[in-house]
């Protein structure tokens, strides 16, 4: 052990390499992730206390993956506030009901302040809120250990209890499905239509009637690269991507899908997925790449990580994108050398966008908001670059500065710093759990469960009986309201249906924020 107290890197790293392997062992249906750091951490400063590491390691780790998931989660965090409201409601009405809880319980129970933020944080699996609450707890610097160790008494009883729930929504759907229950979730196609008669549509009417993208059109013969301004006839072959259920939509008002399939011949006119790696094009909306107009060329569809979405114009490029082009096939290299098609390129760690980005979350970190009735707000560096991650990924670019990262940047440094985070915490604060567990372990354990029991059962009712949500849409909007990548793995292996995959990616960056905010509330007012 004394290896471990004379380097704080080789137990720190140790934390993390043996905890991610702990992290994988499955108790039945339960993982604890990237949590394993944490145990790892919690243990060897409980065997030995001298093992420390410097706090700011667990600083910059900290910040850096707050800004991440920010940055992830800007998009998303607007449209669900637009568009998404209802589920967005019953996640913070649920976030609510733990903090009432957490404080109820954790008082009857005559725990500390910091034992039961730490729990809230712990039953959220809020890491960036378990940060937040050391911040504000901080005196002259020295981190209060109270708050990990709730965290980590509540954390795996919250996995354990969202999987459970997760289970008995997958039962309820099957035994008991409603109407969105048996809706068929439709792929996205290629079909090549024939038309039949005259719509008297253009190619771009057609596409501001159906959420579809015609990237050919064969008229008397001769297949082109179809144009916004083409007029559709009688007899014309349309190349169509959409929907499956879209595509029926336009068969059936339009014509009858063909024998023959035109883009099978690509002598002329060619299609090549290319990756979007030029930094100049990232954060702009489709139709400011003027790919018609450039390259006589038609943009049909996205894939972004593993989901392929329809090329509407006012779909918003990341970088990493993987965009299918149908053009002229003398124009493909061209357009392949515009676009960058560089995975090297597109892995980029975008260093000025980074680094602006984190230096203007840290600087909003100084700022103190006086409260009612004395107390203050320390936004610190883990609300702080959150809040500009946001607002900065929601943006996506200012003039020539590029906000977003891409897709497999931001997951990797969100990774990395979450578990460095972890393993530095851990180790920081594995002396007491021992005495707190020898203590109130048994109370801590009743704190946690009642904690995480007002989560679940307020989400299982609020999505599943008054929205009267799907099983799919269930699952997504209670994992992505509870955080943790355990029970939405388990959701996602249990109901490969894309629906979970929304619902989890909507709810994510709102609840998040809320937990932060009313984790540090907590500790500014009891």
């Amino acid at each position: 052990m004394h290896w471990f107290v004379e380097s704080p890197l080789l137990a720190l790293f140790f934390a993390v390499g043996v905890g991610s392997l702990v992290g994988r062992i499955p108790f039945g249906p339960v993982s604890f992730g990237p949590a394993g750091a944490l145990f790892v951490g919690l243990a060897l400063t409980a065997i030995d206390g001298d093992i420390e590491v410097p706090q700011i390691i667990t600083s910059i780790s900290l910040c850096v993956f707050c800004y991440m998931v920010g940055i992830a989660a800007g998009p998303a965090f607007v449209n669900a506030i637009r568009t998404g409201w209802k589920p967005v409601l019953v996640s913070v009405v649920a976030i609510f009901a733990m903090a009432g809880t957490a404080l109820g319980v954790g008082n009857l129970l005559g725990f500390d302040i910091g034992t039961i933020a730490g729990a809230f944080s712990g039953a959220g699996t809020a890491t960036a809120a378990l940060g937040a609450v050391q911040e504000q707890l901080a005196d002259g610097g020295a981190v209060p250990a109270e708050p990990a160790i709730g965290y980590a008494v509540a954390y795996p009883i919250t996995v354990l209890l969202t999987i459970l729930s997760c289970a008995w929504l997958i039962s309820v759907g099957r035994s008991r499905p409603n109407r969105e229950d048996r809706e068929k979730v439709y792929p996205i196609l290629v079909r090549t239509l024939e038309v039949v008669g005259d719509p008297g549509l253009t190619v771009a009417g057609l596409s501001a009637r159906y959420e579809a993208v015609v990237s050919r059109l064969t008229h008397d013969g001769r297949t082109v690269v179809a144009h916004d301004a083409e007029p559709i006839a009688d007899g014309d072959l349309l190349t169509i991507t959409a929907r499956e259920d879209e595509i029926a939509r336009v068969v059936d008002d339009l014509g009858r899908l063909a024998d023959r399939e035109p883009w099978f011949d690509r002598s002329s006119i060619d299609f090549r997925r290319v990756t979007l790696s030029n930094r100049t094009m990232v954060g702009r909306q489709l139709h400011e790449l003027r790919m018609e107009e450039r390259f006589d060329a038609v943009v049909s569809r996205v894939r972004r990580g593993d989901i392929d979405l329809v090329a509407t114009p006012d779909l918003i490029l990341q970088s990493g994108d993987r965009l299918r082009v149908t053009a002229p096939r003398d124009r493909l290299a061209e357009i392949t050398k515009e676009l960058g098609d560089s995975e090297r390129g597109a892995g980029d760690i975008n260093a000025i966008g980074l680094g602006l980005g984190l230096t203007i979350g840290l600087v909003l970190a100084f700022v103190e908001i006086p409260m009612p009735g004395g107390g203050t707000l320390i936004l610190g560096t883990a609300t702080a670059p959150l809040i500009i991650g946001v607002v900065l990924g929601a943006i996506g670019r200012t003039g020539p500065i590029v906000w977003t990262l891409p897709g497999n940047v931001t997951n990797t440094l969100n990774q990395f710093s979450l578990l460095i985070f972890l393993a530095a915490v851990g180790i920081g604060s594995g002396a007491g759990l021992v005495d707190a567990l020898g203590d109130s372990g048994l109370q801590l354990v009743v704190l946690g469960f009642c904690i995480s029991a007002a989560h679940a059962l307020i989400c299982l009712v609020g999505l599943r009986y008054l929205l009267r949500f799907g099983t799919a849409r269930s699952l997504g909007g209670l994992t992505g309201s509870q955080l943790n990548p355990a029970p939405y793995a388990f959701a996602m292996a249990r109901v490969p249906d894309q629906r979970v995959a929304v619902g989890y990616a909507v709810l994510f960056p709102v609840s998040m924020i809320v937990k932060v905010f009313l984790a540090q509330l907590m500790v500014v007012y009891f």
